[in-house]
């Protein structure tokens, strides 16, 4: 506790005693004041005023006072003069004070504070009226206040006791408290933590991904710049609202309940797209709410498809030199046995068939990037053991304006990696040919490849192979290929088939509407 709560304690302390004192006091005075009114309206008392005989009442006003405890009772004339007073020596002598006008002169009853004979009094005054009606005289109750005082004394000493406990106890629950508050906190003072609270804020506001948590309550408790730039959320109204008012789309909220951590998983938030992550929030095994990430959809897949692309392009460079390196050393060795003929007629035919490929795909395909990838996949199957037939009825004269050419690249390129892989697969090694279509007869842009490699076991479908990370093959980082087959696919409002027989080989097509509608 500070010494700002101590003085305060103190002072709330002394002023309950002070409240107590007043109390008493008052009460005394009350009491004071039924005495003396019960007196004024006394036969013998009246008697005796009128007589102006002292014997008459005191030993009666004695035995009163000391059955009520008070320090005097005290009947005067209508001139002030003592008829009755504890000390028989003052009996005679004027009343002491000053306060008997009101009684003696206006007939009121009332309680006043004064200094007599006997010391500082609280009295109660009260006039003795005659049966005919007149002030004949008058009755003092009284007090003293160092009466009062000593017997409210002991509530001063109590409430400063039960200060000092307070103050101790106080002391033992703060240090306690101190202790368990610094333990939720991870053993950092106040002001580190609220450092680190800063900090966490500042860098949740530079990440590019969306970042929300809510409490055990499905509150949202915070939530960054990205993720309501993404979700399109006022942060200013949104803290501390139940999340299914904030983004009813979102089951979040659901983790609370099924204690179960979801990833890489697609969400339709506020009409946006998004890949996220969620994970629950344990202190002490307890879970006291949970926390998602999340990315735009289309940035991910952007950014798949451009790893893709460069695989893609890497897998035609290497191709290419390693079948270019071959037929250098054979020509080299050629040379070196004098066999020129035979080196004429290697260059001639490689020259030829590259001719007869080149010119094809120049006259049936419009788009160079589509060609050159059947192109680099042509030479990646030579470098394989395979070959790439590209079927004579390929043509694709031009692309629609919503269709990217990168997009078709990467759907043809994955098709015909997935051949190759099941074709190396088969053990029937006589059957290496892998068949690509590309047309853009109909309505329709339709690509198909066709293997007849070791076909899709039965335990998959199509439905089950198109997700992320899942494969017919036991390789870490597999089951992308399909999956953003599928994601373009489903952008362009297309279709993606298979037809699979096992041991036998796979067909696998593509249809792409040239109009969306």
């Amino acid at each position: 506790m500070t010494i700002s709560g101590i003085g305060k304690l103190l002072l709330l302390s002394i002023c309950a005693f002070l409240y107590v004192k007043h109390w008493e006091s008052q009460d005394s005075g009350d009491k004071a004041l039924g005495i003396a009114r019960f007196l004024a309206q006394s036969p013998i008392v009246i008697e005796a005023v009128i007589q102006n005989s002292p014997p008459l009442i005191e030993d009666k006003i004695e035995r009163l006072r000391a059955s009520i405890g008070a320090a005097f009772i005290v009947v005067g004339n209508k001139d002030g003069v003592r008829i009755a007073h504890p000390i028989k020596e003052r009996i005679g002598k004027a009343m002491q004070g000053g306060d008997n006008q009101q009684a003696l002169l206006l007939g009121e009853s009332y309680i006043s504070y004064a200094k007599g004979s006997l010391g500082h009094s609280v009295r109660g005054k009260t006039p003795i009226i005659s049966k005919e009606g007149e002030i004949i005289g008058v009755v003092s109750v009284g007090y003293l206040l160092t009466a009062i005082d000593n017997k409210v004394s002991h509530f001063l000493v109590f409430f400063l006791g039960m200060a000092v406990l307070v103050i101790f106890a106080n002391a033992i629950i703060a240090n306690f408290i101190a202790r368990r508050f610094q333990q939720s906190i991870f053993g950092f003072e106040p002001e580190a933590f609220g450092r680190l609270y800063k900090e966490q804020q500042v860098t949740l506001s530079t990440l590019r991904e969306g970042v929300l948590s809510i409490d055990a309550n499905g509150k949202l408790k915070s939530i960054n710049k990205s993720a309501c730039d993404i979700l399109n959320i006022d942060p200013k109204g949104a803290l501390n609202r139940p999340f299914i008012e904030i983004l009813p789309d979102s089951d979040l909220t659901k983790l609370l309940v099924t204690k179960q951590s979801e990833h890489d998983i697609e969400l339709l938030l506020n009409g946006q797209a998004v890949i996220a992550n969620r994970e629950l929030i344990k202190i002490d095994g307890q879970v006291v709410g949970a926390v998602s990430s999340f990315r735009r959809k289309d940035e991910i897949s952007e950014l798949m498809l451009q790893l893709s692309q460069v695989k893609q392009y890497a897998d035609l460079l290497r191709s290419q030199t390693h079948e270019h390196r071959n037929k250098l050393n054979t020509i080299s060795g050629l040379i070196q046995l004098g066999k020129i003929e035979e080196v004429q007629q290697i260059i001639g035919q490689e020259s030829l068939r590259y001719q007869k490929l080149i010119e094809f795909l120049r006259e049936s395909i419009s788009e160079p990037m589509i060609a050159g990838v059947l192109l680099g996949k042509s030479e990646r199957a030579r470098e394989l053991g395979l070959v790439l037939e590209i079927e004579e009825g390929t043509q694709l004269s031009h692309l629609p304006s919503h269709i990217r050419a990168e997009d078709m690249v990467t759907i043809i390129g994955n098709l015909i990696d997935n051949a190759f892989d099941a074709t190396l697969n088969h053990f029937d090694t006589e059957i290496q040919a892998i068949t690509v279509s590309v047309t853009d007869f109909g309505q329709d842009i339709i690509i198909e490849v066709e293997d007849k490699g070791c076909g899709l076991p039965q335990a998959f479908s199509l439905k089950e192979l198109t997700k992320r990370g899942v494969s017919t093959k036991s390789d870490k980082g597999r089951g992308v290929g399909l999956y953003l087959i599928q994601q373009l696919v489903d952008q362009y409002r297309g279709a993606f088939t298979v037809r699979s027989e096992q041991g036998k080989g796979t067909l696998m097509a593509v249809y792409l509407p040239k109009e969306l509608h």
